[in-house]
């Protein structure tokens, strides 16, 4: 019985915390900056997959319009779009970098 609720408390804490980790990200804006040109690039493909897939899931509306923007642009073009983001917007590194990803995608997706 002592073991279970051993078990339990951990089992809690290490909810906790990867709860608080997982919401500033996998990688803050600030850890994206120090990759190599090789590990951006890698990582923003799969941000855009990350992207696709969870606005399919959760927000239609979202992903046609995600969809219809991108669909013509290359994985280079998407690349240059969150890299210039993130150098416009210093002040938001320390957010996560997926975070930061949907909101330069946002700003893409509802320029007018």
């Amino acid at each position: 019985m002592k073991l279970l609720k051993i078990f339990l408390i951990i089992a809690l804490l290490l909810t906790v915390v990867t709860s608080v980790s997982a919401f500033v990200g996998f990688f803050s804006g600030n850890k994206y900056m120090e990759f190599s040109e090789n590990e951006k690039f890698h990582y923003v493909a799969g941000l855009i997959d990350m992207t696709i897939a969870s606005t399919q899931v959760y927000h239609e509306e979202k992903y046609l319009k995600i969809k219809g923007t991108m669909e013509n642009m290359t994985l280079g073009q998407i690349f240059k779009i969150f890299n210039k983001y993130l150098e416009e917007n210093p002040e938001e590194l320390h957010n996560g970098a997926s975070y930061l990803f949907m909101l330069a995608i946002n700003e893409i997706i509802y320029q007018e």
